[in-house]
């Protein structure tokens, strides 16, 4: 998903709900969302997260799913989380524009008071990262880490003009390499296991026919691999 392009559309969604006296049908919220190739799951976590920003959707209707052992967690979690930041007051859109350059010049007043206006909206994004391998209190730390690197990097780039989409963009950010990096470690795992597997058959096919352990040099010619990465194969094998 490109974070840009997604953070501009939930704040056209914003825009365009108070146009219509914060009422949005389902229609109009999948037509400014149209191109981020949103699954199901997402999209229903955008409603929930317009609806909990007090925008009524007038064709909605929450599903109730039964929730897997990995949720009721996520919930447990998200439960005590939300408790402790219950009382914290969120930032309004005027309030972000006069304390946010005072935070990146590292005053630590307005940088606390920006951090934690921030943290239900990072919790809300984190239920819209959620379902893709990473679990919902990873995404929140990978979300607060997010602004935290937005003040950092803006600090280099005095000429920030949309202040809320900019600091979205890199909560966004930061979940999705978390994603990212937990797909690319899950794909070299089953690759691993794809070539233990290959060598293991091998090596048993190559005893029942010649009545002997093959040397890493024959199964290498056999597999048509380098020995050597056979060689690192087989040590899973002992």
């Amino acid at each position: 998903m490109d974070q840009e392009s997604f953070a501009n559309a939930i704040n056209g969604l914003k825009d365009m709900a108070e146009t219509y006296e914060n009422m949005l049908a389902v229609e109009d919220i999948k037509e400014e969302l149209k191109g981020l190739n949103l699954s199901e799951e997402q999209l229903h976590a955008v409603y929930d997260y317009l609806i909990e920003n007090k925008i009524q959707i007038v064709d909605y209707v929450k599903e109730k799913k039964e929730v897997s052992k990995e949720k009721e967690e996520d919930s447990r979690f998200l439960k005590m989380y939300m408790e402790e930041i219950e009382d914290y007051p969120e930032i309004s859109k005027s309030r972000l524009q006069e304390i946010f350059w005072k935070a990146v010049k590292n005053d630590e007043i307005a940088k606390e008071e920006l951090i934690t206006g921030y943290l239900k909206r990072i919790v809300d994004f984190a239920r819209i990262y959620r379902g893709q391998g990473v679990l919902l209190e990873d995404l929140i730390q990978e979300g607060n880490m997010g602004l935290l690197n937005g003040l950092y990097a803006a600090e280099e780039q005095p000429q920030i003009e949309e202040i809320e989409n900019y600091l979205m963009e890199h909560i966004c950010q930061s979940m999705e390499t978390a994603i990212y990096e937990m797909e690319t470690e899950n794909r070299a795992e089953e690759y691993i296991v794809k070539q233990i597997d290959e060598v293991d058959k091998c090596i048993n096919a190559f005893e029942k026919q010649h009545n002997r352990k093959p040397f890493a040099e024959e199964l290498a010619e056999l597999l048509k691999k380098e020995t050597e990465e056979v060689k690192d194969i087989m040590r899973y094998l002992k």
